[in-house]
């Protein structure tokens, strides 16, 4: 369900998340690194998107398997759960190693960030950017508690010039990437225009409360639905 990502740098090997359970860790991270070719002792860190299940649930036992390992997160809670490795709470901007930056990408979560291979001018985003949202039977319509902050930040990337974006899922419209400045300046744009509609609804329709609104929204087809939070995150933000 959440794609992990692997990075091979001058100072050995990077893993970016860590899957949603221990049986993902065994039965695909560990080995794809196998077929890969990557011996344990050269996987140098972890970096953990942020700390929801699904892209550090495998962790744990991740870690069984790759010792001396570096876990790096933004989390506060995920070092508490770690307290026997060696955990890295990286600052916005700082350089993991020679060709890898993080970047803080709050909205998603608090503790949201994204990793910036400068060789390839690549963000590796996780769920930091999240455009529509996922389209299923669910509401994973651009899932955002943090709103003014996520716009700051999407604000921060756009100015950044990205070249490339990955995500660790099928975000609507665009999918799990977008390749080239234009693309990713598009995706940009995605991961607003929903808290924007949504916001041009509440100052048309005052009369409406949070619930209303989301009932409007999410009876737009071919769109995610949202959760009642990002409804009342917009009004709060006033976006």
């Amino acid at each position: 369900f959440t794609t992990v990502w692997t990075l091979r740098i001058p100072e050995g090997v990077v893993i970016i998340d860590a899957a949603s359970y221990p049986t993902d860790a065994k039965e695909h991270i560990i080995p794809f690194l196998e077929f890969a070719g990557v011996k344990k002792e050269e996987v140098k860190y972890i970096f953990i998107t942020h700390a929801h299940t699904d892209h550090a649930g495998g962790l744990k036992w991740l870690l069984q398997e790759l010792p001396g390992v570096t876990v790096v997160s933004r989390s506060p809670k995920l070092a508490e759960e770690h307290p026997e490795v060696t955990f890295l709470n990286p600052e916005d901007g700082q350089m993991l190693t020679s060709d890898l930056q993080v970047i803080a990408i709050p909205g998603h979560t608090s503790d949201c960030a994204a990793i910036l291979d400068k060789r390839t001018n690549t963000m590796l985003s996780g769920d930091c950017l999240q455009l529509y949202g996922i389209v299923g039977n669910e509401d994973w319509a651009c899932n955002i508690w943090l709103t003014a902050p996520y716009f700051e930040a999407v604000e921060k990337v756009r100015a950044m010039k990205v070249g490339q974006l990955l995500t660790a899922h099928d975000y609507y419209p665009t999918g799990y990437r977008a390749d080239g400045e234009a693309a990713v300046e598009e995706a940009l744009d995605n991961c607003l225009k929903p808290l924007r509609m949504i916001g041009e609804m509440i100052r048309e329709n005052p009369e409406l409360d949070d619930e209303a609104i989301r009932e409007k929204f999410n009876a737009i087809p071919g769109l995610p639905t949202a959760k009642l939070h990002v409804i009342s995150g917009v009004r709060k933000a006033g976006v």
